[in-house]
């Protein structure tokens, strides 16, 4: 049986996902980066779609922001 779910764990892992999420972001921006400079049009697509999810994954960040905020006051 599962606990209710508190408003520590709550923030801990809106944290958890925040970081992974720049995490992620920031690896994507730097592999497509690394591709579209190493290998060049090979991976073209590759690397439009790499830029597209690490956009997407700041957008993310953005859109947990104010969820983190309302759980800090």
């Amino acid at each position: 049986m599962n606990s209710p779910l508190t408003v520590d764990e709550l923030r801990s892992a809106l944290e958890d996902i925040r970081q992974t999420t720049a995490r992620l972001g920031a690896s994507a921006t730097s592999l497509a980066s690394r591709a579209d400079r190493d290998l060049g049009h090979d991976v073209a697509e590759i690397v439009k779609d790499l830029r597209a999810a690490a956009r997407q994954l700041r957008v993310t960040q953005l859109l947990l922001e104010p969820a983190g905020a309302d759980l800090a006051a």
